[in-house]
């Protein structure tokens, strides 16, 4: 990142070029880099008070199996939204980026990179850091405790969080575009990084995620008879400069098929995912859920499921469930 008092235009179209380069590396350095992470972040949570488990989504999740035992696929997609960002520097005409001196001036006084940045007339929508950050590769990671546990655990995961440098891409998004360059190089010379990637955490409480669990196939049900989309909301914490509930709750329907991958789990929770998902593979089968998953789908799914292995992987998540 420029140090100087001007911030080229060109910083964006680098952030892009940077997360392409992550996406076509499919080494298994890559692959156990992912797996470091997310033996981290159980790690730290595992002191939460009332611990019940955690369970990843997104990307690597939904192109790996259960286990992360495999090389990940380049994810075409994801190369497409970078092309697009460099898309949007070209078309804005300007040289520089006035979002870069702001985040040097005054990222560690903002809340985080929506109040401020989102109504910020300064800049183009397209450019605007979050839009930037969104390219990066993270892991998304939740954590599942009692309910009467959430305020004291998001005080307690915040800071042990900082105390192993695992962070959020919203603390210091500077420091985040250095770090995930650094971390991109590294693997391409064949070196396990050190520092890790932007953390997506959530916290969600116990009998809020079981009922979701138990309420599912219900849904699933009242959806196929009245030919609807079918929804269940889920509104987490989610770590970005602090906790806090995002704008729009997340589609449980969606993670939940497309790409839920439980780890440390109670038994009696395992119990519970084990036995929703049997109850739904058997009644319905694995077409009927995979074109549900792409009914609960934003376009950009629906893009990253042409690419073969990422099929493949959901069909063959969706058929273990028979077991």
């Amino acid at each position: 990142m420029n140090e100087n008092l001007e911030y080229p235009i060109t910083i964006c179209s680098d952030m892009a070029d940077i997360s392409t380069r992550f996406e076509k590396n499919n080494s298994m350095l890559k692959t156990n880099y992912y797996i470091k992470n997310i033996q981290m972040y159980n790690s730290i949570v595992k002191s939460a008070e009332g611990f019940r488990g955690t369970f990843g989504t997104g990307y690597p999740f939904y192109a790996l199996d259960g286990n992360l035992s495999e090389k990940l696929p380049i994810i075409d997609e994801q190369i497409r939204y970078n092309e697009e960002l460099k898309q949007e520097v070209e078309k804005s005409g300007k040289s520089i980026w006035t979002c870069g001196l702001c985040l040097k001036r005054n990222e560690s006084i903002m809340p985080d990179l929506k109040q401020v940045c989102k109504p910020c007339p300064r800049m183009v929508d397209g450019l605007k850091p979050r839009k930037v950050i969104n390219r990066l590769p993270d892991v998304d990671m939740w954590t599942i405790c009692d309910d009467n546990k959430i305020e004291e655990n998001k005080k307690r995961l915040a800071q042990e969080f900082k105390n192993n440098h695992y962070l959020s891409s919203d603390i210091n998004p500077t420091e985040t575009f250095k770090n995930v360059e650094e971390i991109v190089t590294d693997l391409e010379q064949g070196k396990m990084p050190f520092k890790y990637l932007p953390l997506d955490a959530h916290i969600v409480g116990y009998s809020d995620f079981v009922s979701l669990v138990a309420f599912l196939p219900y849904e699933m049900d009242r959806a196929h008879a009245a030919g609807e989309v079918p929804y269940l909301p889920i509104h987490p914490w989610s770590y970005r400069k602090d906790w806090q509930k995002d704008d729009v709750a997340y589609n449980f329907i969606f993670d939940y098929l497309y790409s839920l991958t439980e780890f440390e789990c109670d038994p009696l929770l395992k119990y519970q995912l084990t036995t929703s998902r049997n109850q739904l593979v058997n009644k319905y089968g694995v077409d009927y859920l995979y074109d549900t998953v792409l009914s609960v789908s934003s376009d950009s799914v629906k893009r990253r499921l042409k690419t073969k292995e990422v099929q493949s992987c959901l069909k063959e998540r969706l058929s273990k469930w028979k077991k």
